[in-house]
């Protein structure tokens, strides 16, 4: 047989295979009633419905989780600008306000940091030796670095 025969047929006979499939079921498609169709419908159409309520809950968890986030990020972010507020002109951090991290940043431990937070407020700067909070040597390594805002000039 002649080879564009060949490629003929082999296209030709599973076009006729397929119209044939297409014509049996739209005359199956035919053969129901029109309620029937409308059954079909109603239900697809409630099966998707239940699909995009699913994934609407789902979006709405999603965004409820984001906005939180957003929420912290934003409390973060005033917290930064009160500590950036708090220091002096030449980088100084009010033993009064900084955050255990900004003390712990000075080179201070945990622990002293915590002492400094914990016997606050201070009135100026030498009552964090007076209270025996640090020690000198401490102290010496911090004391330019560190500034006392009085407490009633904060309100």
């Amino acid at each position: 047989m002649k080879r564009w025969v060949r490629n003929a047929l082999s296209i030709l006979i599973p076009t006729v295979l397929l119209a044939g499939l297409s014509a049996c079921n739209s005359g199956r498609y035919r053969a129901q009633s029109q309620s029937e169709r409308d059954a079909e419908m109603r239900q697809k159409v409630a099966d998707d419905t239940v699909k995009a309520k699913e994934d609407a809950r789902i979006a709405a968890r999603q965004l409820e989780e984001a906005a939180r986030q957003t929420g912290h990020d934003a409390k973060v972010a005033a917290q930064g600008v009160k500590q950036g507020w708090d220091r002096d002109k030449r980088g100084r951090l009010d033993l009064n306000t900084a955050s255990r991290a900004d003390l712990r940043s000075l080179g201070l431990s945990d622990a002293q940091a915590t002492e400094v937070i914990n016997h606050r407020p201070y009135n100026n700067k030498q009552q964090i030796l007076d209270r025996g909070v640090l020690t000198r040597r401490e102290y010496d390594e911090i004391g330019d670095r560190v500034t006392v805002i009085s407490p009633s000039s904060q309100q």
